[in-house]
């Protein structure tokens, strides 16, 4: 969506943003020092989806598609960095998350 460097002959520090399914998500590396320290949860409709497009890719997949005892199926990968990213569907029924 954006990008933003204060010096642009550099690729960081930046602060930017992605989007995709209509969910932004804003990120920046201004604090190297946290770099691998995060973890992000996200919803998203279709887990097992999501998780082929993440093989097909070659992205590092820290968690397999799993159902949770907790009633969420979900899939997690490792950016780069080192910060873990969980992708969860909500439980199908009239109490779900």
């Amino acid at each position: 969506m954006f990008a933003y460097r204060p010096d642009t002959s550099k690729s960081d520090p930046c602060y930017f943003g992605i989007a995709r399914d209509g969910v932004s998500l804003h990120l920046q590396s201004f604090k190297s020092e946290r770099a691998g320290m995060t973890d992000v949860f996200l919803w998203v409709s279709d887990v097992d989806l999501l998780y082929n497009e993440f093989l097909v890719s070659g992205a590092v997949v820290q968690l397999p598609p799993t159902d949770q005892t907790w009633g969420t199926r979900e899939v997690g990968i490792r950016d780069p960095d080192g910060n873990v990213l969980i992708f969860a569907m909500r439980p199908p029924g009239p109490n779900s998350l």
